[in-house]
């Protein structure tokens, strides 16, 4: 069944109205037909069964038959934080890392990124916002990834947030696997958030990652072969979701 996010003033009271790119969405593309049933999410976690009302030459409109809480957000948000690069790499990470599990959308700039222009990013915002809302509609989430504005690096490492604060890095060899201590508490509880710092195209400097070091951010490997970015956000994003929905670590 069709899910569409749409604006919680949309919905008022049982009635349902639909914003014009879902209502050309639904008459166009989808062709579908009144009585047909579609499943609309208001991003506050609610799911809701509506009868579509179609009648031509008239706006599209529905009526509520049932409602019920969505599949849960789990309990540990993933922050990803990602340096600019250009469109097409930045719209796979946003449908991908929907799809497994991102929380939120971090992007940077860094000596080394390969788009250094933040209002180049602002520019095409409605369009990653698009990948995102319909990633999280095929992947049946119930709450939309959050899209926050670019950082610069410094100031990103420098924000005081309790997280567990993750860096892949290449440049050193003998870091230790990316592993369910690196994310748990000493007591060993689940965080509140985890925070995947994955480098540009260049990788980061040491000294990018020294000074990440100096604000909590704790060095891990993803694998023995070298990454692109756009695959190790995807790789990193995959195995912190999975660390965090397995058995808490034993000391």
């Amino acid at each position: 069944m069709q899910r569409f996010f749409i604006d919680p003033r949309y919905i008022v009271g049982n009635d349902v109205t639909f914003p014009e790119e879902v209502e050309r969405q639904i008459r166009k593309v989808l062709r579908l037909e009144s009585s047909d049933a579609v499943v609309v999410l208001d991003n506050t976690g609610m799911t809701y069964l509506v009868e579509l009302q179609i009648k031509r030459g008239q706006a599209i409109k529905g009526v509520i038959v049932d409602k019920e809480p969505g599949i849960a957000e789990p309990g540990t948000a993933i922050r990803l934080c990602f340096s600019l690069s250009k469109k097409e790499k930045l719209e796979w990470i946003f449908q991908k890392c929907t799809e497994i599990g991102v929380t939120i959308f971090q992007p940077y700039v860094s000596s080394r990124s390969l788009v250094q222009d933040p209002e180049s990013f602002e520019a095409k915002r409605e369009r990653y916002t698009s990948i995102v809302r319909e990633a999280a509609e095929q992947s049946m989430r119930s709450v939309m990834p959050i899209l926050m504005p670019v950082m610069s690096y410094e100031a990103l490492i420098a924000e005081k947030f309790e997280a567990a604060k993750i860096i892949p890095w290449e440049g050193t060899a003998t870091v230790e696997r990316l592993n369910a201590k690196m994310i748990c508490k000493c007591n060993n509880a689940q965080p509140v958030e985890i925070r995947l710092l994955i480098g540009p195209e260049g990788g980061f400097s040491r000294e990018e990652v020294e000074q990440a070091e100096e604000y909590g951010y704790q060095q891990a490997s993803l694998g023995k072969t070298l990454l692109r970015m756009e695959t190790a956000c995807v790789v990193a994003t995959s195995l912190a979701r999975h660390l965090c929905e397995t058995d808490k670590p034993t000391n």
